[in-house]
């Protein structure tokens, strides 16, 4: 079996869904860019008002009005950090689980491979998804704002869609953990959503509510703030940091326990 043939597979597997993904992505993103200016003094109004005080649950509201603003809230925060990130949890959860269900990991457990690789490869094997929706939507953003004659930052916006990177590779990580453990597909998949959704809500009442504020911790938001760096260019390096040694843990977690358990052979 040649080197990462698993990987390769996990990539065909899940290239109509990427596809998908990106053109929806894409879509979203031309729509909400493209609404701005005739939300522009609307949004603006709301800002003066003080309306954007009921939205305090998002990183940014505060700046609504703006066109980064606006990007922040109707984009990034929701569709971005929290749609797509229940989607990549969702496809993750079932990499290794639908293989079990489906009897098919005995295919996989019959060449040469350890199930360590299996599952390292089955994790490699989503990342091209990442980056091709991350690279599409970026583009898309930029052309959309250029054409209506709006300002962004070039070097923060790749910023912005770099940063994301460890946050998606940490819910993916931990999908796969989830993944291992449980045997049927949709009930891993479920989990994870609850997780993800579970992680928003944590955050977001930890900037609600200051005394609940540590609660955010234990979230993957709170490591990764689009706004900020969309805005100033702020990018939260020991967040980066967090996301990054998450996905080591739940990575290397989900091999050693792949590895162990018993898997019943048809």
């Amino acid at each position: 079996m040649f080197p990462f043939k698993i990987a390769l597979q996990t990539m065909k597997e899940y290239r109509k869904i990427a596809l998908i993904v990106t053109l929806l992505f894409m879509g979203i993103v031309a729509m909400y860019s493209g609404m701005y200016p005739a939300f522009k003094d609307y949004m603006i109004e709301m800002m003066e008002s003080g309306f954007a005080e009921g939205f305090s649950f998002f990183r940014g509201a505060e700046d609504m009005g703006s066109y980064i603003g606006f990007l922040n809230i109707e984009l990034y925060q929701i569709f971005w950090i929290l749609i797509l990130g229940i989607l990549v949890g969702f496809i993750s959860a079932s990499l290794i689980s639908k293989e079990i269900e489906g009897k098919t990991i005995d295919l996989f457990m019959s060449n040469p491979v350890s199930r360590k690789q299996i599952v390292f490869e089955k994790y490699l094997g989503l990342i091209p998804m990442i980056l091709i929706i991350n690279i599409a939507t970026l583009v898309t953003i930029y052309g959309i704002t250029l054409a209506i004659n709006e300002e962004i930052n070039p070097v923060y916006l790749v910023m912005t869609h770099a940063a994301s990177i460890p946050y998606f590779l940490a819910i993916m990580s931990i999908g796969l953990l989830v993944s291992v453990i449980i045997d049927e597909k949709m009930k891993a998949s479920i989990i994870m959503i609850s997780i993800v959704v579970g992680m928003f809500i944590f955050e977001s009442i930890s900037l609600m509510v200051p005394d609940y504020e540590s609660m955010g911790y234990i979230s993957l938001t709170h490591y990764y703030n689009p706004y900020g760096i969309l805005k100033a260019g702020e990018v939260d390096g020991a967040g980066i940091v967090v996301l990054i040694v998450i996905s080591i843990i739940c990575l290397i977690l989900a091999m050693l326990y792949f590895e162990r358990r018993d898997i019943p052979i048809s």
